[in-house]
């Protein structure tokens, strides 16, 4: 899956809010908030045996949150608040969080009144086919809106400037990226045993897709050569040397950018 690179751009900048070490990587707490829906979200969310959560995992999860099918977010939002499993005990714990202010009374009538409604086949408990059937009888305007997420929010897409093309060394070359210019960047990469997928992630790849270039190929330049050639075979009509800058600057990488791209400042 290649995730576009205005969208991993966005996500790295918030990750980077989040306060990443060395590694790239952030502990899950830093996502807890005092709040129990929060929590419980942040515990669906992949980690490393230290409890990190990669930025590969964080772009996967923000990518999922915009692309998914309204079914499928709806089974992730059931496994989310179920846990283990919904039942009346769980769904009033749940509406106290939601409705702190309303009575135990109140709670317990509208935790009887939604078990009614969701629970037809009398088991005690709301299943997932149950939670998705109800969830969707709600008018579909409604449903979408409470689903809707967007990387990129509209306003920022709808008032973002045009970011001017540097002047490069040819004017009708500026906006292509040259396979000298590919294999050079392979080539100081591997030589300087720079931190490849990183620089990957810039560029809208997730961690599966490294791993496949790796089982390619021997050799961590081929690597680099294959994983930037089909990059640049994807990036369509976008803007391939600036988006290739922003990459490498943010990877790390400023020093091969202005190398490769005969920067100077």
């Amino acid at each position: 899956m290649l995730v576009p690179v205005p969208e991993v751009q966005r996500c790295w900048g918030r990750f980077l809010l989040l306060q990443p070490d060395k590694n790239g990587n952030v502990h899950r707490h830093r996502f807890i908030k005092d709040d129990i829906f929060n929590r419980q979200l942040v515990q669906q969310i992949p980690v490393t045996e230290d409890g990190l959560v990669t930025f590969q995992t964080y772009c996967s999860a923000v990518y999922w949150l915009s692309n998914s099918s309204i079914e499928t977010k709806l089974g992730g939002l059931y496994q989310t608040l179920a846990c283990s499993s919904l039942n009346k005990d769980s769904l009033e714990l749940l509406l106290q969080a939601l409705y702190p202010k309303e009575s135990q009374g109140g709670v317990n009538q509208l935790s009887s009144l939604l078990m009614w409604e969701m629970d037809t086949k009398n088991q005690g408990f709301i299943d997932e086919d149950q939670f998705i059937t109800w969830m969707k009888k709600l008018p579909q305007e409604t449903l979408t809106a409470l689903l809707h997420f967007s990387v990129i929010p509209h306003e920022l897409r709808a008032s973002s400037p045009q970011i001017p093309q540097r002047d490069l060394t040819t004017a009708q070359d500026s906006r292509k990226v040259t396979d000298n210019q590919l294999l050079k960047i392979a080539v100081e990469m591997s030589r300087q045993r720079r931190d490849w997928k990183l620089l990957a992630n810039n560029l809208g790849f997730l961690e599966t897709d490294s791993q496949t270039f790796e089982r390619k190929h021997l050799e961590v330049q081929n690597q680099i050569v294959e994983m930037l050639q089909v990059w640049r075979s994807a990036a369509g009509q976008q803007d391939p040397v600036h988006v290739l800058q922003t990459a490498l600057r943010d990877s790390g990488n400023t020093d091969i950018n202005n190398e490769v791209f005969h920067l100077s400042f």
